[in-house]
């Protein structure tokens, strides 16, 4: 199941961010948000095949940057990463 809260760390050239991660799933649909201390965030886009999950976020602040995700939950772990203008940026969590 991949609807629920996470607790995740994004590690990024700037260091880890932790953040919460905030999903609801109606059937390949998923929606929810993101956010950490200097950002929240709506998903959008996100799509769910099985244990494999896929969304696009944007962030205005420092720069406007778009990302896009791609996860994979096992049980009560989330792993995955985020393509961005920059590079790739990996992130990983647990069911909060």
């Amino acid at each position: 199941m991949v609807q629920g809260k996470w607790n995740i760390t994004i590690k990024t050239p700037m260091g880890d961010k932790s953040g919460v991660l905030e999903l609801h799933s109606d059937g390949t649909s998923l929606t929810g948000s993101l956010s950490h201390a200097e950002h929240h965030v709506a998903i959008s886009g996100g799509k769910v095949a099985g244990n494999k999950l896929s969304w696009s976020a944007q962030i205005d602040k420092p720069m406007r940057m778009n990302f896009k995700f791609t996860a994979t939950v096992e049980d009560d772990r989330i792993s995955g990463s985020a393509k961005y203008l920059l590079g790739k940026a990996t992130f990983a969590g647990t069911r909060a």
